[in-house]
């Protein structure tokens, strides 16, 4: 694809794709950025986070070429409340444009449904009522989706693209697709970011309260979710 063509006259299909992350598997994340918004538009452009440090050096990247993007980030209801207090000063220093999802069910109609503990009693509905529909209802609203995730965070996550239609045939962006965990800390400390505080007592990965534990040293970086279950995502994406 050259400069200046836009998917309103360029499918995107696998032809697309092929070519689109030979031609970016090289390069930086701005580079990606920049490809992005000229294929696509920057006002297309839409971001999600939970704020953990992966999304955060997505985020510091994405500000420096599209500082009004729209960023959402889903309050499940579940958070800890150091994510929920993180979100509030992130989004006052950096000046986001952030918008916060919530559940249309109730906690009340949650629990009648689920159970007194619906994490645990039905955690793939869980997940769904309180972080997959809220998504869904925004998805549509912007052509290209981007992401923070990396392959080396987990097994699921290992074949990943930087450009691909993930399960429900959206745009997906993961312009840090191929970066290492010890790269992303190291962008981290070189830019003096801030970061969740979590972070620092051993939760590489940081969901729902009820859902998550700190990592043992050496272990990968989503065996904290989850951790007594056979789940490893919450349904946000589909591979």
């Amino acid at each position: 694809m050259t400069g200046g063509m836009h998917t309103s006259s360029v499918p995107v299909d696998k032809a697309f794709l092929r070519d689109a992350n030979e031609q970016l598997q090289d390069k930086d994340v701005i580079s990606i950025l920049e490809w992005a918004k000229d294929a696509f538009g920057g006002d297309r452009i839409s971001m999600t986070t939970a704020f953990g440090y992966s999304g955060l050096v997505l985020l510091h990247h994405v500000l420096s070429l599209m500082p009004d993007i729209q960023i959402y980030f889903i309050d499940t209801g579940f958070h800890f409340k150091e994510t929920l207090g993180f979100c509030e000063r992130i989004t006052k220093e950096w000046d986001l444009n952030l918008k916060v999802l919530h559940p249309e069910i109730t906690m009340g109609e949650l629990v009648d449904k689920l159970g007194p503990q619906p994490y645990e009693e039905n955690p793939e509905l869980c997940c769904h009522y309180c972080k997959v529909e809220p998504l869904l209802k925004i998805l549509n609203n912007h052509l290209v989706w981007l992401s923070g995730i990396r392959r080396d965070q987990s097994r699921t996550r290992a074949e990943i693209e930087i450009i691909e239609l993930d399960g429900r045939g959206k745009i997906k962006l993961s312009p840090l697709a191929f970066w290492t965990q010890k790269k992303t800390w190291q962008y981290i400390r070189e830019h003096d970011l801030l970061y969740h505080p979590l972070h620092d007592k051993g939760y590489l990965s940081i969901g729902c309260e009820p859902c998550t534990i700190p990592v043992e040293k050496g272990g990968d970086e989503r065996d904290g979710r989850w951790p007594f279950m056979q789940k490893m995502e919450c349904g946000i994406h589909l591979y």
